[in-house]
């Protein structure tokens, strides 16, 4: 089975908010063993959200939705999907009941407003939301599988943990596992890490190795895809291996590893003690380390010198020094 997620709101395609529901349902999605084809950002429109939803179902055998299912006049998902079904809106009672149930309990009425959120398309049904007003919705197209589930992450990850997630096992027809792991590395440029890594970013390959950067890293990333979860594992620690070996010391762990904590855990080893002396950076190298836990077996401390008077007081540099070459030089 192959999926599509689309994620409904004018805030983020105009980049105002970032879209983590998707990343999250990915992750999810590749431990059933369903690849996700692409992810979509759609603005609150509601033919666009038909167009984006009918394009998802003729492609993929399950499309989830997040977004576009508030009180608002530009929450529009529902009336997207009911279109693309080619059905009406109906009242579910149930779930207006709870509606007016979550609004007592806050001792206020119902807005008027809310009451679209009791409605689905024809033929759908609608999925309760613990934590908020928004009920979410499974439709299906043709064979494709749909839920709707609302954008605010908390509520989004309730609801498909609870009533989605559970059903994702029943519907994946092949059960492949997909696992994965990020090799962070530091020192090369993206191409030189490529140039190193040689035939294992062959994209026919299984696992499939590529590289993305972020932040000053190149993440190497790898993933494997096999019928059982040893198999997958096996490819997956094969290929690490080798391109552990590729890459040799400009790897700096696994994960969300930092430079930072490779640092810490190098000097415990070597039973190495670090001190900072700072100026334009403003303490942001002694930030970085004493956010790694266990940071004060090896960090002594250090001192932010801005001036030129707090370098010549504090560290004793010799004030010619600053004359000749200036603060910021490689001999000060």
């Amino acid at each position: 089975m192959e999926a599509v997620i689309l994620a409904i709101g004018d805030e983020l395609v105009l980049g105002q908010q970032l879209d983590t529901n998707s990343a999250e349902l990915s992750a999810a999605l590749a431990q059933h063993g369903i690849a996700t084809i692409y992810h979509r950002t759609v603005a609150d429109d509601a033919a666009a959200i038909e167009a984006a939803i009918r394009e998802a179902a003729a492609g993929a055998g399950l499309v989830l939705v997040t977004g576009g299912l508030g009180p608002t006049d530009d929450d529009l998902t529902r009336q997207g999907l009911a279109a693309a079904m080619g059905v009406k809106l109906v009242l579910h009672p149930p779930s207006l009941d709870a509606l007016n149930v979550f609004f007592s309990d806050r001792g206020r009425p119902m807005p008027p407003s809310n009451r679209i959120q009791a409605m689905h398309p024809v033929g759908s049904s609608m999925i309760p939301n613990a934590c908020g007003t928004a009920p979410g919705i499974k439709a299906a197209i043709g064979p494709s599988v749909i839920y709707a589930m609302p954008g605010p992450p908390a509520e989004m990850t309730a609801m498909f943990r609870s009533h989605v997630d559970p059903q994702l096992e029943k519907m994946a027809t092949q059960h492949n596992v997909i696992v994965a792991v990020k090799i962070p590395t530091f020192g090369l440029g993206e191409s030189s890490v490529t140039e190193r890594l040689g035939p294992l970013t062959d994209r026919r390959r299984n696992p499939k190795v590529g590289t993305t950067v972020s932040n000053g890293y190149v993440n190497v990333r790898i993933r494997s895809e096999a019928g059982d979860p040893a198999a997958a594992r096996h490819l997956l620690e094969q290929t690490t291996a080798e391109v552990v070996e590729r890459l040799g010391p400009i790897v700096i762990g696994r994960g969300e590893r930092t430079l930072a904590e490779s640092l810490v855990d190098l000097l415990r080893a070597g039973g190495g003690r670090l001190a900072t002396a700072e100026s334009c950076t403003g303490g942001l190298a002694g930030a970085m380390i004493t956010e790694v836990a266990g940071a004060s077996d090896v960090f002594a401390g250090g001192w932010v010198v801005y001036t030129n008077a707090m370098k010549i007081d504090q560290l004793k540099i010799d004030p010619a020094l600053l004359e000749a070459h200036g603060a910021v030089s490689e001999p000060t």
